[in-house]
């Protein structure tokens, strides 16, 4: 019965440590990468990588592949930072930027650049690579599944009321005078004065009118 219960245990173990090492983030993975690079373990190295960068190493010979993790030993820093990190939306790529102090020909500081991919629940990772020269920012990934931001409504054309402004209106024109009845004289004709008051009626403004009718006042 104890030994059921020791193996019970152990078996609990070990699936508790798969799945620790299956939730470790890529910072994690890189530090024992980069451990295994200064150690000079090409073995370990690849046992890091994805499976694309685990065949191209394992394609060359031991020696070649020995001298190429030793080459790139030399140029990493002993200790280093994380200065940036970006997972992709999917949730299946990612990057690390990071600077150290290199003691490569000359001390001066140098800039990480990895890139990893997710293979199962594991991130491996896929390049990695130290140099003097800054890289850009990583650019913020794009989640496509996301709405796309609505965009401002155009302003609406103002409307132009067109006013006009009136002035004063026109006088209404006087109405015309009506022709005064002629008197009749006893003969029945009209009268001298009639006469000449229809002589003055025919001034074609009131100051002739007046003139004329003092005329013949």
């Amino acid at each position: 019965m104890r030994l059921r219960h020791a193996l019970y245990a152990c078996a609990l173990f070990v699936l508790s440590c798969a799945g620790a090492i299956a939730q470790e983030d890529p910072e994690a993975v890189y530090a024992k990468l980069h451990r295994a690079m200064l150690a000079g373990n090409a073995e370990e190295v690849a046992g890091y990588s994805t499976a694309a960068t685990k065949a191209e190493l394992a394609a060359k010979p031991q020696a070649e592949r020995s001298a190429l993790i030793r080459s790139m030993a030399q140029a990493a820093p002993r200790t280093y930072a994380i200065t940036e990190k970006s997972i992709a939306p999917d949730g299946k790529s990612a990057t690390l930027r990071g600077t150290g102090i290199s003691e490569f020909q000359t001390r001066a500081e140098a800039y990480l650049t990895a890139s990893f991919r997710k293979e199962g629940e594991a991130w491996k990772v896929a390049s990695w690579g130290w140099s003097n020269q800054k890289p850009p920012p990583i650019a913020k990934p794009v989640n496509p599944t996301a709405p796309a931001a609505a965009k401002p409504a155009a302003p609406a054309a103002p409307q132009v009321v067109i006013t006009r402004k009136l002035g004063p209106l026109p006088a209404a024109a006087a109405p015309d005078r009506p022709a005064a009845a002629a008197p009749v004289s006893a003969t029945g004709r009209p009268s001298r004065a009639h006469l000449d008051a229809r002589v003055c009626l025919k001034q074609p403004t009131d100051r002739g009118l007046m003139a004329c009718a003092e005329k013949y006042r």
